[in-house]
């Protein structure tokens, strides 16, 4: 696309634009916001009424003469499928334009097989599209997944939790569910999400930290989603923060995923209950702490039980060692934390961002908001619906 059509497609995006931030707006309005003529206006706003991108309201107010017609952005012109998959879970939402969430889906998952694995997000996929209202038009499905991942050629890399030669998941589930499909690794999901739809919306610098069975971190640098040169950025997990500590599934002695993750959360109960400790932990499994998970120290700090939130606590601190080094390292506005142990709250955050703060800079660190994600442990999953939305509401780019 070049010339006058690239012209004419960039007028347009103007015009959304404008409707979209200004509300509820009025022809004369929109001429004078975008500069274009009233005559551009009028045939943009057609073509967009047409398309079901705006929407007509009714009169607005007048100082005299006729009331002018207002116009909206139509959110649900287009709905989007987000999905994660975890080492745990699937979790799906079917979402608007905006980010509103209109329905949800979540369901453990069966094992490490992939293909097991992706047959449930497949049904994950399915049943958010059978949710969708009729007549609902679908841009397609963003697809977070544990691991490394390339976009650009829709290619599943690696996972430590769904072990398996590489493959073309964005292909295969295309295939499987009738929609185009999107594939990102899930902390840069998350980090997505929050950009597009959370409270740090439009952050110039962002980091998403998603911590579960797996600790990952998506960079946005200067409004751009940062991936690395071979896509591998954001282990964050994988950040030695105790060099003596236990050893990590990747081989390597002190990662953060070793004594920060879901896991290493479970174990830590775990051993100090079996070396004596009295904790609420132990009664919610009825005494078969082969049963702790992470889930279950988090309902035990919830309700007060002081091993729970010491563990929890520890768990932050490591946490905050390697978000302060990269608070150091990259200056963000805005540090986001999401994933499943995120539902711990302040158990987790406080002292997560104590440690934080402690160890970044006072330069560094004097302007960082380090918060909860937004959308809680479904933020992942949003950030893939972002991964559809995104492209819709860009603006045009030559070819």
């Amino acid at each position: 696309m070049n010339g006058p059509e690239l012209i004419r497609q960039m007028n347009r995006h103007r015009v959304l634009e404008a409707v979209r931030r200004l509300g509820p707006v009025s022809r004369a309005d929109l001429a004078a916001a975008t500069g274009l003529t009233r005559p551009t206006i009028s045939a943009l706003v057609a073509e967009l009424l047409t398309e079901g991108w705006l929407e007509e309201i009714g009169p607005g107010g007048s100082s005299g003469g006729r009331r002018p017609i207002l116009l909206r952005f139509n959110p649900r012109v287009y709905l989007a499928i987000g999905v994660e998959l975890s080492a745990a879970h699937v979790r799906a939402v079917l979402c608007d334009l905006e980010g509103q969430v209109l329905a949800r889906h979540k369901e453990r998952t069966r094992g490490p097989d992939p293909d097991a694995a992706l047959r449930q997000v497949a049904g994950a996929i399915a049943a958010m599209k059978a949710t969708a209202p009729p007549r609902s038009r679908l841009a397609g499905a963003g697809f977070g997944i544990t691991g490394l991942v390339d976009r650009e050629q829709g290619i599943w890399r690696y996972s430590p939790h769904y072990p398996g030669p590489e493959r073309r998941v964005a292909a295969e589930l295309s295939q499987a569910c009738g929609l185009p499909v999107t594939v990102e690794n899930d902390a840069r999901c998350l980090a997505l999400g929050e950009y597009h739809f959370g409270e740090a919306k439009g952050s110039p610098s962002l980091i998403g930290v998603r911590v579960g069975n797996s600790i990952g971190a998506g960079m946005i640098l200067d409004g751009s989603l940062y991936t690395g040169t071979d896509s591998g950025a954001g282990e964050l997990g994988h950040v030695a923060v105790a060099p003596e500590g236990p050893r990590c599934a990747c081989g390597r002695y002190g990662c953060l995923e070793a004594v920060a993750a879901a896991a290493a959360i479970a174990r830590s109960a775990v051993r100090q209950i079996a070396g004596g400790r009295n904790s609420r932990i132990a009664d919610l499994v009825g005494g078969r702490l082969d049963e702790v998970l992470a889930s279950t120290v988090i309902a035990a700090a919830m309700d007060g039980d002081p091993l729970a939130r010491e563990v929890l606590a520890e768990a932050g601190r490591y946490l905050g060692m390697a978000i302060g080094n990269l608070i150091n390292l990259l200056n963000p506005t805005d540090v986001v934390i999401g994933g499943g142990t995120s539902r711990a709250g302040e158990h987790l955050l406080g002292p997560l961002r104590e440690a934080a703060l402690a160890r970044a800079l006072p330069y560094q660190a004097r302007r960082v908001r380090i918060r909860l994600a937004t959308h809680g442990e479904y933020g992942v999953a949003l950030g893939a619906a972002a991964l559809v939305i995104a492209p819709l509401l860009a603006p045009p780019a030559p070819t």
